[in-house]
C-alpha cells in the first residue's frame, strides 16, 4: 500500500529583536521556505490546510488558509487549476490532524500534493503573564511516496474530555481588542503522559510495530522535565527521544515540526529510519503518528 510522505519542511523559528512577527507572517515565511526546499511549484499544491490556533488580532474568520494561499501564490487566479484551502483547529495537535486529513485525501486520489501550515503568536500588546509563548511558523509539503514503505504509517489520537479543564485558552473581551488567557493546571503533563502512552500504543499496533522498532521519537518540546518522563511512558530508551529544549522552546502547534526539522537537519532521520511523531494539546488530546523516513 502506498504511503504519504513529508516531501519538504519549512520552519520560521522564534525571532530575537525588537520587531515582532505575527502568526500570519510566520506561517507565510514557513510556507515559502517549504516550497523553496521542494521539487514542486506552488501551482502543484491542490489542498492547503492551516492549523494555527492563536491568530493576529484574535480574528475568527475568514479562513487564514485563504490568506496563506494568496501570499504563496497558490492557484489564486484559477488558471486551469484549483486549490482547496481551509482551516482545521484541534489545539496544538492541529498540524498532526491536518497531516492525517490531507493524507487521507491523497490516498483516496483526491489530490497528489498537499501542504499543511501553522503559525502561532500572541498579538496582545501587553500579554498576560501566563499566556506568553515564542511566535513561530511551520509547514510540511506532502506527496505520495515514491519509495515503498516510506512515509506516514498510522495515526492515533487520544482525547480525555473529562480532563479538558486542565488546559484552557480563551480570548477575554473585557478589553477592547481582546486578551488571550491560557491556563495550564499542574496535572496537565501527567494527563499528557497517559495520553501519549495510549496514542503511541495504538499507532504502533496499527502499523505492526513495537516500541523497540522505533529509532527516534520526535515530540513537541514541552519542557525538559516532561521529555525526561516521556521514555518511561512510551517504553523506549531515553536516547531515542529527540530533546532540543535547550535551544528550542515549546511553540505550541508548530513545536513537533520544528523538532522534526532539527532532527532531519542534524541527520538523525536518514532513509529507512522509523520515527514516532507526538503532539500535545487541549482537549486533553495527544496525537501520534508513525513515520518511516
Amino acid at each position: 500500500m502506498r504511503r504519504v510522505r513529508i516531501e519538504s519542511v519549512g520552519v520560521s523559528p522564534p525571532r530575537r529583536g525588537f520587531f515582532r512577527w505575527g502568526a500570519l507572517k510566520h506561517t507565510v515565511e514557513a510556507g515559502k521556505r517549504c516550497l523553496a526546499a521542494s521539487k514542486y511549484r506552488p501551482a502543484d499544491v491542490r489542498v492547503l490546510v492551516n492549523a494555527g490556533v492563536h491568530r493576529d488580532g484574535h480574528v475568527c474568520e475568514p479562513a487564514i488558509a485563504c490568506y496563506v494561499q494568496h501570499a504563496l501564490d497558490i492557484n489564486v487566479d484559477f488558471h486551469g487549476r484549483r486549490t482547496l484551502s481551509f482551516d482545521l483547529l484541534n489545539g496544538s495537535v492541529g498540524l498532526l490532524s491536518a497531516a492525517h486529513v490531507v493524507s487521507a485525501q491523497m490516498l483516496a486520489g483526491e489530490a497528489a500534493v498537499g501542504m499543511v501550515v501553522a503559525g502561532e503568536a500572541n498579538s496582545d500588546r501587553r500579554p498576560d503573564a501566563e499566556s506568553t509563548f515564542p511566535a513561530s511558523g511551520a509547514a510540511m509539503l506532502l506527496d505520495l511516496s515514491p519509495t515503498a514503505g516510506a512515509g506516514f504509517g498510522a495515526f492515533a489520537f487520544d482525547t480525555r474530555e473529562e480532563r479538558a479543564d486542565l488546559y484552557t485558552a480563551v480570548v477575554s473581551l473585557k478589553e477592547p481588542r481582546g486578551k488571550l488567557l491560557i491556563r495550564r493546571r499542574a496535572e496537565l503533563e501527567e494527563a499528557w503522559l497517559e495520553g501519549a502512552s495510549s496514542a503511541a500504543a495504538e499507532a504502533l499496533e496499527r502499523d505492526g510495530l513495537t516500541p523497540a522498532d522505533l529509532d527516534l521519537v520526535v515530540p513537541a518540546q514541552i519542557s525538559p522535565a516532561f521529555l525526561s518522563r516521556l521514555p518511561t511512558a512510551l517504553g523506549v530508551a531515553k536516547e531515542r527521544v529527540a530533546d532540543y529544549t535547550a535551544t528550542l522552546p515549546d511553540t505550541l502547534t508548530t513545536s513537533f515540526v520544528l523538532a522534526l526539522d532539527r532532527a532531519r537537519t542534524e541527520g538523525a532521520l536518514p532513509p529507512g529510519k522509523r520515527a514516532l511523531l507526538l503532539a500535545f494539546g487541549s482537549g486533553v488530546t495527544v496525537g501520534a503518528a508513525t513515520y518511516r523516513s
